[in-house]
């Protein structure tokens, strides 16, 4: 499976102009790869690339999942441990023959020695979100009265902040999920909350912060 990822890899071409990009402020050194990555064979009929479809998971405790769905519409499978640098990533760590491909990435595409990949997002999450419930310490002591939040398909979000005199915060950034985690990135720092979404509402209950909200859909 490995030598039919590799050669998918350098059979393909599509640059980016961007070059990876870190937050110093962020937990994960390269928080940008991480997430649910996938590609589609957009003509399967007109091209010889054995595959219909490729999903690359990479977590931030550095483990990584491949799947590739053949034209016979069989899965292959590869799992294990990888690194990562400013430019390049090895997957396979733990293996005896480990893969070296460099990257360049975006918020929502991540192209690995010329093949392009697309962050993939839960379509019920993105939306605009309005506070109906706020609690916790930390909210209270900087009388945050009200949230709005708008999470674009595309990972950009973002965020006001308004008190009980008028005043309001406003961040702008990119965001990623991971299981039930998401985290706001944005201009000299970073929010983690673990989310739960259940007919139409997002709750959210921050990550060392005494943080709960309930926000409703609004659209």
């Amino acid at each position: 499976m490995k030598k039919v990822f590799f050669v998918l890899l350098i059979t393909l071409y599509w640059p980016l102009t961007s070059s990876a990009n870190t937050n110093p402020e962020a937990t994960f050194d390269y928080p940008f790869i991480l997430g649910e990555w996938y590609i589609s064979n957009v003509e399967p009929d007109t091209n010889q690339d054995n595959f219909l479809a490729i999903r690359l998971r990479l977590n931030s405790n550095y483990s990584f999942s491949i799947d590739i769905q053949k034209r016979d519409y069989s899965i292959e499978h590869w799992e294990g441990m990888y690194n990562a640098s400013n430019d390049t990533i090895i997957l396979g760590l733990d293996t005896s023959t480990p893969q070296v491909y460099s990257y360049k990435t975006t918020h929502n595409r991540l192209n690995l020695n010329g093949i392009t990949f697309r962050k993939a997002l839960s379509a019920p999450l993105a939306g605009v979100w309005s506070s109906q419930r706020l609690a916790g310490d930390d909210l209270q002591a900087s009388n945050v009265q009200k949230i709005d939040l708008i999470l674009q398909p595309d990972f950009v979000f973002m965020s006001r902040s308004s008190g009980m005199n008028g005043e309001e915060s406003i961040k702008r950034g990119i965001y990623y999920i991971e299981d039930e985690h998401i985290v706001l990135l944005y201009e000299n720092g970073e929010t983690q909350s673990s989310y739960n979404l259940k007919d139409d509402t997002l709750t959210l209950l921050g990550a060392g912060t005494d943080m709960y909200a309930e926000l409703a859909r609004v659209r």
